[in-house]
């Protein structure tokens, strides 16, 4: 973990000196979680993980740069962890895996992080219809754009089985919802 942990901490330190102040969010990402659970332990995570985690947001955040952090699945666990250690931005919601409520961790956590995600892309977006596709990503702004926060997108790549109508309804949901007002 030691040798790795170094490895990234070079890899940034060099991406936010080449940059020289034109990143505005530094995306890191490993995941977590699976869909009915954690990977890794939460204790193991503050052991073996935390420290470098936590290092590589001190060091982006020195640079004047906000960290946004992509892992998937049911890590809600964790999620008061990545916030002690200074993460800004949860990437990606994905609404289906266990304790992942956007509802929940808005009021749960809206203080202190934002959000990105949220969208269905294992059950809304591939199987249902465009009026699904609307109504879900209405609630989904509803639960996690209230104060601000709230980065619209799906909670993963939007996959080859999503029907093009279902993708158009998307989008155009985002354009009528995706205003703060």
């Amino acid at each position: 973990f030691g040798r790795i942990h170094a490895y990234y901490l070079e890899y940034e330190r060099r991406i936010l000196e080449s940059a020289r102040g034109n990143v505005a969010v530094l995306c890191t990402g490993d995941d977590f979680g699976a869909q009915n659970g954690l990977l890794i332990s939460p204790g193991s995570w503050r052991r073996f993980l935390g420290p470098g985690f936590a290092s590589y947001v001190r060091l982006a955040k020195e640079a004047g740069v906000r960290v946004m952090h992509h892992t998937c699945g049911a890590v809600r666990a964790l999620v008061p962890d990545l916030a002690a250690r200074g993460l800004d931005i949860l990437h990606s919601l994905q609404p289906e895996a266990a304790g992942m409520d956007p509802a929940a961790l808005k009021a749960d956590f809206g203080r202190t992080l934002s959000f990105q995600g949220g969208i269905s892309i294992q059950q809304c977006l591939p199987r249902g219809t465009p009026a699904d596709v609307r109504e879900h990503v209405r609630r989904v702004f509803e639960a996690l754009a209230p104060g601000g926060g709230y980065l619209a997108g799906t909670s993963h790549n939007i996959q080859a089985d999503t029907p093009l109508a279902n993708i158009e309804a998307l989008f155009a949901a985002y354009r009528d919802f995706g205003r703060y007002r």
